[in-house]
């Protein structure tokens, strides 16, 4: 039984101990949606919710953690790991929202968790509230956070970098993109050891999609091609889908139509494992333009 499971099913059992509805417990902690949710192990009670639940319980707050064997260093690993995931499927509001419950919790105010939110809140600022400056503001502040170098950049500090580069294309200033995710890159090789290999193939990806807007072509395969390598090296499906789809739609633009389509295919079944039915759509749509173009010619 994994983490959340436990202490969910703790929640409900200390509820039933009690005689209290899930109306009741919940009164003025978190909805009744939510409680009932936390009991099904679907999500994480943030710690707030915990300490209120545990004194409407009149159980110490440690307790949760105990039972799950759940140490604030898991915490704090589940919290970030799974704000990560809703930036992944680009569910801001999501992030926004977990942000704003946790970065204020004690067990966060150190230095590096202090960061991890505020990196966090600059691109929910951008996504959600369009403040471009502001954003780029929050990522600089988040990035001086930890600097202990001038020369070098830390792996999360190297993330953060390569945001700022991201915004940049967001933006369409493809030539300060594509010179911060060169610098990015650049930082990577100073590293003695890169420890998380989805670093770099985030940066190779922002490389590729910054050159095909320029149309850079075969620089942006080339920068795909290396960040397809990294994902089947450390046998990864991170952004698999959308490095095949970038060489293809570059292959394409290069008139390589036959290889080109056949890159968009493999992204459009790397997307169909992953259901995001919506990437799918818009690959077959761009695909079939091309397969056109291909049978006219």
């Amino acid at each position: 039984m994994n983490d959340k499971k436990q202490v969910g099913q703790l929640i409900q059992d200390l509820r039933k101990i009690a005689e209290m509805t899930t109306v009741e417990l919940s009164k003025g902690i978190c909805t009744e949606e939510e409680l009932h949710r936390f009991e099904q192990g679907e999500i994480h009670a943030s710690s707030e919710v915990l300490y209120h639940l545990s004194k409407r319980l009149g159980v110490p707050m440690n307790y949760f953690f105990e039972a799950g064997e759940l140490t604030p260093n898991d915490y704090s690993k589940e919290i970030k790991s799974t704000i990560r995931h809703y930036i992944r499927k680009r569910d801001y509001e999501t992030v926004l929202h977990m942000v704003n419950k946790e970065k204020d919790n004690p067990m966060f105010q150190d230095p590096f968790h202090a960061q991890f939110f505020l990196w966090h809140e600059a691109i929910c600022d951008y996504y959600i509230g369009n403040k471009f400056e502001q954003a780029l503001r929050k990522l600089e502040k988040a990035i001086a956070f930890t600097r202990t170098s001038e020369q070098f950049y830390s792996e999360k500090e190297i993330a953060i970098l390569n945001s700022i580069a991201i915004i940049y294309e967001e933006e369409g200033h493809l030539k300060k993109a594509f010179s911060t995710f060169m610098e990015g890159l650049q930082h990577i090789a100073l590293l003695p050891k890169l420890k998380d290999p989805l670093v770099k193939i985030r940066i190779l990806y922002g490389l590729s999609r910054a050159l095909l807007q320029m149309e850079r072509y075969e620089k942006s395969v080339k920068y795909a091609q290396a960040g397809l390598e990294l994902c089947i090296q450390h046998e990864t499906l991170y952004l698999l889908g959308e490095l095949h789809y970038q060489i293809g739609e570059a292959l394409c633009q290069l008139g390589e139509l036959k290889e080109g389509i056949a890159y968009l295919e493999k992204a459009i079944t790397v997307f169909e494992i992953e259901q995001n039915e919506a990437f799918v759509t818009i690959i077959k749509e761009e695909m079939s333009k091309y397969q056109e173009t291909k049978k006219k010619s």
